[in-house]
């Protein structure tokens, strides 16, 4: 199965669920693994040498909080 008809085979189902507390824990897993995809690839820019200064990585990070939709894009 691609990866494609995965992500809507999932959203059918997750469509179909009722309770609450089912889709908070589903939304947690999904930032589990959002976050453990952005500490891996840190990881790997330190093991390559790049670095950025504190500012730069505050921005970075704001930015990408912004694309998930965790912060306002103010």
């Amino acid at each position: 199965m691609t990866i494609e008809k995965r992500k809507l085979e999932l959203i059918k189902r997750v469509m179909k669920i009722e309770k609450s507390a089912s889709l908070k824990k589903i939304e947690e897993s999904i930032i589990e693994e959002e976050m453990k995809q952005r500490m891996e690839e840190s990881m790997e820019d330190i093991k390559a040498g790049r670095v950025h200064t504190l500012e730069e990585f505050k921005q970075m990070n704001e930015a990408w909080m912004k694309e998930k939709g965790w912060v306002n894009p103010n």
